[in-house]
């Protein structure tokens, strides 16, 4: 035990050494790249050259084989990001009619505000506008989304990059959050050079209309109108070339984004940040480019859609450096796995996932045997309640679809079939049996059974201005 004359002594005399220095809180900056499937990245795979620069970090990160996506669109992956809630809790499910975030969620940006954090948002897209309620605790917050563009064409993330590396900057002597999506490979597929892994073609997918979400709706069969694109659509169809120049257009776009991030992290580095900063890359969801007969992301959770990067550099555990994780990982794991690395408690949140820090520091870790993936959309111009609803339930192999609106389980293989060509549900009813039960069981287990909170949410709800801070 110290006594107090010694303490008294220490004060007076410069010889005492310093008490020790609590160790200064990681940064971290996520970046969310919208419609990116993981399968056309070089570290998960892909043969064309589309992402050098993710891949090299890559090999200094940990990467997860298995990161599911929450759904099949935007709203509902950043609400269960930003609140470790599934979509049945937080409410933003559905976009007609429009909602808004409920007083009962505190977000990822509010408790680490709480915590000392300064706080960023950077988009070009449209659902993380004030409007939805996302912004809320972030003391900065800048969209350059712009309505008047032609079928509200998300901005690219070049209008943010110098926003962004300035509020670094300004802010990097304290521990700071920043999420900033990159919004270049929704479509349009916005690149400097669309054209590159395609050279000399000329065809439909030049038209102005085929490369947006109503082309896509239309090429998919949900609703009947935009009657203008039918002549369109049936081109599309009619030739395979259409089909694999729009494949180049989305890559050329991911080689951008590619571009992007490496001068992004190029100047993490220079910026001195690099080596206390946790570093994250993933997506809200993935993007169908023909399988199944489908474009976009407009309806399915089939492995385009639902399997997403994740890859995450954190210094403070470089055991995890290079390491590849197979298990599953949703998309609620990741706001208990920032308060973790973040040091921020948990405590009263009714988190829904799991943080995946201890297999970051132990891959041997105890982890989940299956994931799961939900999706709830109105469909747009058709009269009635008409939605689209979808679930998945998968383990390490199987993967299970309930589709509401088709007649029938699917059950396919990924071990044997990643892409899913052949349906297994009527020879083996027993892998049906046993997904089934488990979806069942985790839509009991996660989503309200009355309204409000979920339960473990023991904190008194405090009513919050969802306007940023400045």
């Amino acid at each position: 035990m110290i006594k107090p004359w010694a303490l008294t002594i220490c004060a007076l005399l410069p010889l005492c050494p310093p008490p020790a220095q609590a160790a200064k809180k990681m940064n971290v900056v996520f970046l969310d790249i919208c419609s990116a499937r993981a399968d056309h990245f070089g570290t998960y795979g892909y043969k064309r050259n589309t992402t050098p620069n993710i891949d090299s970090l890559g090999k200094r990160a940990a990467v997860f084989e298995n990161a599911v996506s929450e759904g099949s669109w935007c709203l509902p992956g950043y609400a269960s990001l930003l609140t470790g809630h599934v979509p049945e809790v937080h409410g933003l499910y559905t976009n007609l009619p429009a909602k808004k975030l409920p007083p009962f969620e505190s977000t990822l940006a509010q408790e680490l505000g709480g915590a000392g954090y300064r706080t960023a948002l950077f988009s070009g897209g449209v659902y993380l506008i004030p409007e939805w309620g996302l912004t809320r605790g972030f003391d900065e917050y800048n969209n350059t989304f712009s309505s008047a563009t032609a079928d509200r064409t998300p901005a690219p993330f070049e209008n943010n990059l110098a926003a962004t590396l300035s509020w670094m900057k300004k802010n990097k002597e304290q521990p700071f959050f920043l999420f900033a999506t990159i919004d270049n490979l929704h479509v349009p597929y916005q690149s400097a050079d669309p054209d590159i892994y395609d050279r000399g073609y000329e065809g439909v997918v030049h038209s102005s209309d085929v490369l947006t979400v109503p082309f896509a709706r239309v090429h998919n069969g949900e609703f009947e109108g935009r009657e203008n694109m039918r002549a369109d659509v049936e081109e599309f169809k009619s030739d395979p070339r259409h089909l694999k120049h729009m494949t180049a257009h989305y890559d050329a776009a991911l080689k951008g984004v590619d571009r992007l991030i490496g001068n992004f992290v190029k100047k993490l580095r220079e910026m001195g940040l690099e080596e206390n900063t946790v570093l994250i890359i993933s997506a809200d969801h993935g993007e169908m480019l023909g399988e199944k007969g489908l474009l976009n992301n407009t309806q399915s959770l089939y492995e385009p859609v639902s399997h997403v990067p994740l890859i995450v550099r954190n210094p403070a555990i470089p055991e995890s450096s290079g390491k590849r994780f197979k298990q599953l990982v949703q998309r609620i794991d990741l706001m208990p796995t920032i308060l973790d690395m973040a040091g921020v408690s948990k405590y009263g949140l009714g988190l829904q996932g799991h943080s995946f820090v201890p297999l970051l520091k132990d891959p041997a870790s105890p982890w989940r045997e299956y994931a799961f993936a939900r999706n709830r959309r109105s469909i747009p111009y058709r009269e009635g309640d008409s939605m689209i609803e979808e679930r998945i339930a998968r383990d390490k192999c199987w993967k299970l679809h309930h589709y509401i609106y088709k007649p029938k389980w699917e059950l396919y293989n990924l071990c044997s079939d990643p892409n899913e060509t052949k349906d297994l549900a009527k020879a083996r009813p027993d892998v049906v049996a046993r997904l089934a039960f488990q979806l069942v069981k985790n839509m009991e287990e996660t989503r309200p059974h009355q309204p409000g909170p979920p339960t473990g949410m023991a904190r008194p709800v405090i009513e919050a201005s969802d306007e940023p801070r400045n």
